[in-house]
């Protein structure tokens, strides 16, 4: 008798660490920043300091960790939705309407332009977001719905993997966390941050109070997501 309540006792223990692995939870707020910045569509952190692509401005701002402006670099062209850094120390933006990767050094030159191939239903629902990972020579992009999928480009613009993603409604923003190898990934439309593999298996979903996030980015044990709707940069807890 003991045994089969140790037993029953077990499983509900072993059933519940499981079921939480993916369950929604909320993550802590720490602090809000109104940004001086249009439509900020996409976030990425490289060398202490913050950079926030313009949906509308055609520039990356160069932030401080508070999201004060320090420096503008033109990307010449506007709808960009993602930015990311490579292994060379260039900024990558990710541009929705003429699906593309641009690379710009930090003053401003192109460097190239990589055409993305795949479907997207209208320019509204292409090209949403980038980041670089090292240890795999690639960038994982993201489309944002129409289809809703993870990309996988090698550096130079060839589609290696195409995971589909159906656990949210759109997706508007990535990372890469190099602490736990995995990505993040925000949806505007479901408002959820999720942690997924490399692989597109989900991890952990977060529902975050965050109006049309665009942009999210991993800083230690902080998390900065950015609102295209307001304006405003906001900064989770991770642990």
């Amino acid at each position: 008798m003991l045994r089969i309540i140790f037993t029953c006792f077990y499983s509900i223990i072993i059933t519940g660490c499981i079921s939480n692995t993916n369950s929604q939870t909320n993550l802590k707020l720490e602090k809000v920043y109104k940004l001086n910045i249009s439509e900020p569509s996409g976030i990425t952190f490289y060398n202490n300091h913050l950079y926030i692509v313009s949906d509308s401005k055609k520039r990356v701002y160069k932030t401080n960790l508070q999201g004060k402006t320090i420096q503008k670099i033109k990307t010449y062209v506007a709808d960009n939705e993602g930015v990311c850094f490579n292994d060379e120390g260039n900024l990558v933006v990710a541009n929705e309407s003429k699906r593309r990767l641009i690379e710009i050094d930090l003053e401003g030159k192109v460097q190239r332009s990589i055409k993305i191939k795949g479907k997207q239903k209208n320019k509204n629902s292409g090209l949403e977001g980038v980041c670089f990972v090292s240890s795999e020579k690639a960038y994982f992009l993201l489309n944002e719905k129409s289809p809703k999928q993870l990309l996988k480009i090698s550096s130079k613009g060839k589609i290696k993997e195409e995971i589909k993603i159906n656990f949210c409604d759109d997706l508007s923003g990535i990372c890469f966390d190099e602490k736990s190898n995995s990505l993040w990934i925000v949806s505007d439309e479901s408002q959820v941050l999720m942690n997924i593999s490399l692989k597109g298996k989900l991890i952990k979903k977060h529902k975050i109070p965050v109006l049309k996030a665009e942009g999210v980015t991993v800083v230690k044990n902080k998390i900065y997501i950015v609102s295209d709707a307001e304006g405003k940069m906001y900064v989770f807890n991770k642990q």
